[in-house]
């Protein structure tokens, strides 16, 4: 089973527009007339870059508490897991690709 930490994200993340590649007639059509293909660009700042890099260094790898807790709770035998949990667990993680059965 997998354990994730919460991610932070800035407040003010909001998209931005691009400018979209091809030529200058197609860029000003309006937008019900088909493309030959559907593009789309995600753009972020490096300002906004940045704060993501600042929040994850923030956020632990192992939330140790949640860890001792567990280890606490397996060692005293009060930890229960139904056979559905587990298969659960097991096949998220398969689908994942982070289990591999051999």
């Amino acid at each position: 089973m997998r354990v994730d930490a919460p991610h932070a994200f800035p407040e003010n993340l909001q998209p931005q527009k691009v400018a979209s590649s091809g030529s200058p007639a197609q860029q000003n059509r309006p937008a019900s007339v088909d493309s030959d293909q559907d593009q789309a660009q995600l753009s972020v700042n490096n300002d906004t870059i940045q704060q993501l890099k600042a929040n994850l260094s923030q956020v632990p790898e192992v939330r140790q508490e949640r860890v001792d807790a567990l280890r606490q709770a397996v060692s005293d035998g009060s930890y229960q897991v139904s056979d559905q949990q587990l298969s659960d667990a097991m096949g998220s993680d398969l689908l994942a690709g982070q289990l591999r059965l051999t």
